[in-house]
Parts: structure tokens; sequence; C-alpha cells
């Protein structure tokens, strides 16, 4: 009787501790998908790599919390998934999965409803997991929810937030329809990041939203920055009206002398710049784009690794001037000694095979071509310079 009751307390005490940890599926996705749709759950998703060491102290010491565990079992399908195993590479390459742990709430349709990057403690994440606890998106496609005009307030600003990157005029549409039915004149960070980010002109919907409730904003956002941001919208306007589109050019001048006093001179030359870098790209100038660029990143060393590769990039793939695409060169060059991967040493191998330094292509078109290779991706352009005789 005695040698039962200690097996009993064993097996109570082990499945005590069994409990405390977050119960993940061993399956497939589409069973995960399909067992959220038939329990009427959201899936909790987390995206992981072996080597990722935030995510091994997340899955010590936050997975196993006893709060977490047990509202996370309650209320979600738990699935783990390393994004460089099995499925894992096609649901990063799916979700857009660059950096780990990305911590995702998806619904039974596999739309993302909710997304957190990088370690949280027990305590956040417990919060997050309540924040994006939502039933009622399990069955709903979002993007016709939306249309149909069926998403209340909470999960409309959910969905800002998650088409801000995938469809930024849907996005938009959705936050002027937020703040068109806004009551409280509070305002929280989340709300006041949705409003300026698809604030871009004074002429917009939310630009009134924006003025009529400045006392609101500033509590956060400080005056100072309530200002700038209020005189570059206003920078915009003069732009756009400087702006040619039947000839794709801008007359800086006319910029120049209106936009006096909006912003100390060298933030309105910048300002001007980076317009015109974007309104080139999109309008398919690039000889004025190459201009424009060549003035701009003239001090490299100004400017951080995603700016001087974007540059890069489109010196490689549209620009044939060599003493410019030397120039290009140095910023991919600058990147590379920082930033050695995949997009940083294709464009340099790109940018040296067009200036006729085969040994130097050969050699960063071998290593992209690896890269390629470890991260599933295509390196046509790589092997056509890696056969070049």
């Amino acid at each position: 009787m005695l040698r039962l009751s200690l097996f009993f307390l064993i097996f109570a005490i082990q499945l005590g501790f069994a409990q405390t940890n977050i119960k993940f599926e061993d399956t497939d996705f589409n069973a995960i998908l399909a067992k959220a749709k038939s329990e009427k759950k959201l899936i909790f998703l987390d995206a992981y790599a072996a080597w990722c060491g935030p995510c091994k102290l997340m899955e010590r010491n936050v997975f196993t919390d006893a709060n977490v565990a047990d509202y996370y079992n309650k209320n979600f399908i738990n699935a783990h998934f390393d994004m460089e195993k099995g499925e894992g590479p096609n649901l990063a390459a799916k979700y857009g999965i660059r950096s780990y742990p990305t911590l995702l709430f998806l619904n039974a349709e596999g739309e993302v409803v909710g997304k957190e990057l990088g370690y949280l403690n027990a305590e956040d994440f417990l919060a997050l997991g309540k924040k994006n606890n939502n039933p009622n998106l399990v069955n709903t496609n979002l993007k016709e929810a939306f249309l149909k005009g069926h998403l209340d307030q909470k999960t409309l600003l959910s969905f800002i937030n998650l088409y801000a990157g995938k469809d930024p005029f849907l996005a938009k549409q959705a936050s002027e329809k937020y703040f068109a039915n806004k009551k409280d004149k509070s305002f929280s960070g989340e709300e006041i990041n949705a409003l300026l980010n698809f604030t871009q002109s004074v002429d917009d919907a939310n630009y009134k939203v924006f003025v009529d409730n400045k006392a609101a904003i500033v509590e956060l956002l400080t005056e100072k920055n309530y200002t700038q941001f209020d005189n570059y919208l206003k920078l915009m306007k003069l732009v756009t009206a400087a702006t040619d589109d039947k000839t794709k050019t801008i007359d800086d001048a006319k910029v120049l002398k209106e936009g006096e006093g909006l912003l100390p001179k060298d933030d309105l030359v910048k300002s001007l710049n980076i317009y015109k870098l974007n309104y080139y790209i999109a309008h398919e100038n690039y000889p004025a784009y190459e201009k424009t660029a060549l003035e701009y990143y003239k001090n490299p060393d100004d400017f951080n690794n995603s700016e001087l590769l974007a540059a890069a990039s489109v010196f490689a793939e549209h620009v044939s001037n060599p003493q410019s695409l030397q120039s290009a060169a140095r910023w991919a060059e600058k990147v590379v000694m920082t930033q050695e991967n995949y997009d940083s040493v294709s464009v340099l191998a790109i940018l040296y095979d067009k200036l006729g330094k085969k040994d130097e292509a050969k050699m960063f078109a071998g290593m992209a071509a690896n890269f390629a290779k470890e991260e599933n991706r295509e390196a046509t352009k790589m092997n056509e310079i890696l056969n070049k005789k």
C-alpha cells in the first residue's frame, strides 16, 4: 500500500511539473490550423532557431512559468517550429521571419493577428497573450472583414499594425476609419504610431485628428517632436507642389526657398533629398536618382548599412557610369565589412562585375552563392558571374 501511494505521489508530482510548460503541438502546420478552427482558438507560433540564445532562454524561463503555461494552454493552440528545419523555412518565407524569436499569433486561416519580436520575460509574455487573445478572429478573414466594416476598434488597431508593411494603402484606410470612429480623447503610444504613420500630408483626413488632439498627443510625443512632425507635413505639401509628374522632376530651388523656416537648413536639405530618392525610384527616373544619390551619400560614414546597401543595389541594377559604380562599390564594401550576408556580398559581386573586376566579382559571387544555399535563395546571377571566363 505504501509502495502504491508512493507511486501515485511521484506520478502527481510529475504531472504537476508537466502542466507548468506550454504544451506545443507535435504535428504539421496544416493540422494545427485545422485544430485551431475546430476548437475555435487562435494559434500561438513560436518561431525559433536552434542556435538562438534568447529563444533558449524563453523556452527555459518563460514557457515553463506556471501562469504563462496555464493561460496559453487554455486559450491558444501552441506551435513551436525551428525556422531552419522541416516546415520552418517555408513558414519563415510565408511570414517574413528574419529574426528570432518571432512570436506570432495566427487565426485559423493562417493570417497574422499579432506579432512580437525578441525575448520577453514571463510577465510581458503573459500580457502579450492577453492582448492578442481575440477568439472572434479565429475563423475571420481580416481583410474581408475590414472591407465589410465588421472589425471593432480593438481589432481595427491591430489590423493597421499588421497591414502597415503588407498593404500600406489598406492600412491607411483602416487608420482613417479608426480615428474617425474614435470617441475618447486620450491616446496610447500604439494609437499615436497608427496616426503618425498614416498622416503623410496636411491634406490627409488624419491631419485634422492630429491638429484637433494636439494636447493629448504631446503628452507622449512632446511639443518639440509634434512641431517637427507638423512642419515635415507642411514641407511635404511644398515638395508635392514643386513636383512635375510629367517630367518626373522636382524644383529644388522652390522647395528650399518656400520651406525656409519650417526646418533647419541641413534638415530641410536632407528631407528633400530623401523625398527625391524615393520619388525617382518610384518613377524610374534612374539618372536623377544617380545624381541625387552621389551627392547625398558622398560621406558614407554618415549613413547606416541599410541606407547604403539600398542605394548600392539600385546602382548595381540601373547604373552604368564607371565612376558612379565605383562610388556604389565603396558603399557596398563598407556594408560588407560589418554585415556579411547574401544581400550585401551579392550586390558587391554585381558592382565588381560591372566594373570589370573579374577576380573580386567571382570571389564575392562565390560567397553569395554559399549564403544562398544556406538560406534557400535563388542565385542565378551569382552563378552567371562565377561561370564567366
